[in-house]
């Protein structure tokens, strides 16, 4: 075997040293694998949310110019400080930290740009921070929401510049559910979020770069406020590192150079910037010994190539990932956990050596071993490069999101190998439960980084193996990548390429704008029945108040259920079921009444489409939708989800269809329930609206239901032009990549 041939020294845990080549080519290249290369006059890595907040905080209260604080999510409420015995006078919480910095130095302005969210993390995201207690909005404060970039895509950058000294750059956003200490304790009252509620232990790591460095990442910060608010900022004056460095904060390493990596999709004027993911494929390549991962996903195909290269040579290097043991949710657990298991299974198959490791971390707990979540994105190549940031190893932060990592490179300097091999035999520590001086000598004996982790495993705290998923799954739950992992931008058109409902195109526009003109008829019958003489023939008043008189009696939601299901079954347009329901029960309980009887519906036609069969629903739906159930038979969830949010059929035939395909129910119900959210939400929006427009009518309420028919309308007529345009060179897109892919 390998392990027992090759000698694998520690740096730092002995005397000798790696064998370095005499002029070793460096990996880091600015216009390639960077941005910028900047000197760092002190630098710290900063592990788990303790560390950083109290960093962030100590550096904070020494801003005199700006702050910028640039997130994928910002909690004002979150507690930066929970030790019961600071010293300090200002509050704990952000938004109040904020906003007394704000009152103490005049001439202080905080820049906060956070990402402009997706719906899906509504419940989980503080709403309206300004509107928050301690955080009122002040005339130097600035707070922004930032939506410029492609479909889909998010600002997953996390970094932090203050005055231009010193800035902060990691996997840590400063938000709810991310504080803990290095010890992760499975019960720690002080490890809950605003409201009080306890989190599982959670680990990250943030670095902290002064000087030119942090100079270079607040031009970084400026560019991201310009494109999203058209204002450009002015760089505050220099200041010295000394003053804004926290005195309780031991710096790491001294006057280094600190690469600036960047993931950019291409979107409107911006090109494509893929540096992360090139210095992740240069340094595997150029890996001599150990490759260290630390991620909250693996789903990155192109870096999952480069590894199991390596594993497949005789000589080549151990690669070791500490991996989150689960994602949080069951959709995730559905989508990025498949999609892992997937790379794992192909990592697996070229392990020809056995130098690949998986590990997640544990800590003791009552009721026995309690996983750590693992969000930290680092990558640490033999003890010559260490590379921190917000890129997790998924194709979306290589190419997707916006993504910022900082790097440094040893170029052979034993001074800087040093630090690097500290850095990871501390980590290492942590998850092992031992002291950073065993990791390096076992380190020194074994020569190889499996062989000694492997020997340092066992304790309540711990390294454990064989808790993933590693075998490709067979479920029609599991995704493409191109649909929940992309690596590039989308068009609309395209996707719908991918799922292959290329023949439904016409299908799906002519149907959306046949109840888009329901939507509009309803709309000039009730101005109609304002206007004209139609209001002596029909009280229309008097019509909604008989329904609403019906959602209140007792009977009321029995009945309304019974007719969901009774019009299933005698293809009822579910658009006027939906209508009646939310004119009954008004808008919030008519909705949830709706989204319950379409599900209603839509399980009870699932269950006699099963009992049917395939061949019986096509006798009765006619052949044309044979398409449809090979879709919802490969596609599973997804298809449920598209056909949902798409008309591309009768709300009653596609239940039918899928209840006859082999798409497991559970799956259906779910793509159904979060498919059907949008257009009941809107459908909520619009005859809350009309209703107002009927009780108290006017020009401007009618108007107003006119402008939301019309703007949806004209996106219709958008989307169909764009799937006429557009659609052939996507559609051969997607059957190049479908052919290219591994």
């Amino acid at each position: 075997m390998k392990h027992a041939t090759i000698d694998r020294e520690a740096v730092g845990g002995g005397d000798s040293k790696p064998e370095q080549p005499e002029h070793p080519l460096p990996i880091l290249v600015p216009g390639q694998t960077c941005w910028r290369i900047e000197p760092s006059q002190r630098a710290a890595f900063l592990v788990d949310g303790e560390a950083y907040f109290k960093a962030f905080r100590d550096a904070a209260s020494r801003a005199t110019h700006s702050i910028m604080i640039v997130g994928w999510d910002i909690d004002t409420q979150v507690d930066l400080v929970r030790d019961a015995h600071s010293s300090s006078d200002m509050p704990t919480r952000l938004g109040e930290f904020l906003v007394a910095l704000l009152r103490r130095r005049r001439k202080l302005r905080v820049y906060v740009l956070n990402w402009d969210y997706a719906m899906i993390y509504a419940l989980d995201r503080q709403w309206m921070p300004t509107s928050e207690p301690g955080w009122r909005r002040h005339r130097r404060l600035s707070y922004q929401m930032d939506d410029h970039h492609p479909v889909g895509a998010s600002h997953h950058q996390k970094l932090v510049v203050i005055d231009d000294a010193v800035a902060f750059v990691g996997g840590l956003d400063l938000s709810k559910s991310r504080w803990d200490t290095r010890a992760h304790l499975a019960h720690d009252p002080r490890r809950t979020d605003a409201a009080g509620d306890l989190y599982t232990p959670f680990h990250d790591v943030q670095m902290m770069v002064s000087a030119e460095a942090a100079s270079a990442l607040g031009d970084l910060a400026r560019s991201r406020w310009l494109r999203a608010t058209g204002r450009r900022l002015t760089p505050p004056p220099r200041r010295s590192v000394e003053d804004l460095w926290p005195p309780t904060l031991n710096q790491d390493v001294t006057t280094c150079p600190v690469a600036i990596l960047r993931t950019q999709p291409r979107y409107e004027e911006l090109d494509e910037i893929r540096e992360i993911e090139q210095a992740y494929l240069t340094a595997i390549k150029r890996a001599r010994r150990s490759i260290y991962i630390e991620s909250q996903y693996f789903t990155a195909q192109a870096v999952s190539r480069a590894l199991a290269q390596r594993l497949s040579e005789q000589d080549g290097p151990d690669v070791v990932l500490v991996l989150r043991q689960h994602c949080d949710g069951w959709l995730e657990r559905q989508t990025m956990d498949s999609l892992r298991a997937r790379l794992l299974h192909e990592l697996e198959l070229a392990d020809h050596y056995g130098r690949l490791r998986v590990y997640a971390p544990v800590v003791p707990g009552e009721q026995g071993a309690v996983p750590v979540a693992v969000h930290s994105k680092l990558l640490i190549v033999d003890y010559e490069l260490v590379c921190i940031g917000s890129a997790n190893v998924s194709n979306r932060s290589m190419g997707f999101d916006t993504e910022c990592n900082l790097a440094i490179e040893a170029c052979g300097q034993e001074r800087l190998q040093n630090v690097i091999a500290a850095f990871r035999n501390g980590l290492l520590a942590e998850h092992l439960g031992v002291a950073a001086d065993r990791v390096a000598e076992q380190f020194q004996q074994c020569g190889s980084l499996v062989r000694a982790i492997e020997s340092l495993r066992g304790a309540e705290r711990t390294l454990v193996d064989g808790c993933f998923e590693a075998a490709a799954p067979s479920d029609a739950m599991m995704p493409e990548h191109a649909l929940i992992d992309p690596e590039r931008p989308m068009a609309a058109d395209h996707l719908l390429a991918g799922v292959g409902f290329k023949r439904e195109r016409t299908r799906i526009v002519r149907r959306a704008l046949i109840g888009l003109s329901l939507l509009a008829g309803m709309g000039l019958l009730a101005a109609a029945w304002r206007w004209t003489a139609m209001g002596q023939l029909l009280d229309l008043e008097a019509l909604v108040d008989h329904a609403q008189a019906v959602g209140r009696s007792p009977l009321g939601l029995l009945t309304v259920m019974g007719a969901y299901v009774v019009g299933g079954i005698l293809v009822v347009p579910i658009t006027g079921l939906l209508a009646v329901t939310i004119v009954a029960f008004g808008p919030w309980l008519g909705a949830l009444s709706a989204l319950a009887g379409s599900l209603l519906s839509a399980i009870t036609l699932f269950g006699l489409g099963r009992a049917m069969g395939s061949y019986r629903i096509r006798r009765v739906a006619g052949s044309r939708v044979e398409h449809l159930s090979r879709r919802l038979a490969e596609r599973g969830f997804w298809a449920v989800l598209l056909v949902r949010v798409l008309p591309i059929a009768p709300f009653s035939v596609i239940n039918l269809v899928a209840g006859a395909s082999p798409v497991s129910l559970r799956n259906f119900v779910l793509g159904t329930f979060l498919g059907m959210l949008p257009g009941v939400a809107i459908m909520a929006t619009f005859v809350g609206r009309l209703e107002d427009a009927i009780r108290e009518p006017s020009w401007q309420a009618f108007t107003l239901v006119g402008m939301v028919v019309a703007a949806a309308w004209t996106g219709v007529w958008y989307v169909s032009g764009r799937l006429q345009s557009v659609y052939p060179a996507a559609a051969r897109a997607a059957a190049d990549s479908s052919v290219s892919a591994p």
